[in-house]
C-alpha cells in the first residue's frame, strides 16, 4: 500500500520571514535586505545552519560585516537558536538512551534554561476562608 501525501500548491512563510515582515524596529531598506537574506538563507538552511558569517561570505558574497548583522539580528538569532536547541535535546535523548552520563548534565541545561517561548499562563484564585455554620 502506497500512502501519499498532498503537497501544497502554496507554499507557507516561514516564521523567520514572518518575524521579519513583522519586526517594526527594521526601516524598510533594512528590512528589504535581510528578508531577501533570509530568502538565500532558507535555501540551504540545513547546510548554513551552523554556519558564522564567514562561511556565509564564501558561500554568497555579500559582505562579512552584512552577514554578521544579520545573523546577529534578534529575530533571527532566535529563530536559528530554537533549532540549534532542538537538535541538541535529540542528541541529549539519544545520549540518554545509549546510558551515557554526559546527556543527563546536558538535559539538566536544557531544562533550566527553560524553553525559548513561553507560553505559560498563571492563574490564581484566591479562596475564602471556611466559616461553620453549625
Amino acid at each position: 500500500m502506497v500512502i501519499t501525501l498532498a503537497v501544497e500548491k502554496k507554499k507557507k512563510e516561514s516564521l523567520l520571514m514572518k518575524n521579519l515582515r513583522a519586526d517594526t524596529k527594521l526601516d524598510k531598506e533594512t528590512k528589504m535586505e535581510y528578508l531577501s537574506m533570509a530568502n538565500l538563507f532558507l535555501q540551504n538552511f540545513d547546510k548554513y545552519i551552523n554556519y558564522t558569517s564567514i562561511d556565509m561570505n564564501k558561500e554568497i558574497p555579500l559582505g562579512i560585516d552584512t552577514w554578521k548583522e544579520f545573523l546577529n539580528y534578534p529575530v533571527v538569532r532566535k529563530y536559528i537558536k530554537s533549532f540549534k536547541d532542538e537538535q541538541i535535546e535529540k542528541i541529549a535523548d539519544t545520549g540518554l538512551m545509549q546510558g551515557d552520563k554526559s546527556a543527563v548534565s546536558i538535559k539538566k541545561v536544557m531544562q533550566e534554561s527553560g524553553p525559548a517561548v513561553n507560553n505559560s499562563n498563571i492563574v490564581l484564585i484566591r479562596l475564602p476562608e471556611k466559616v461553620d455554620w453549625d
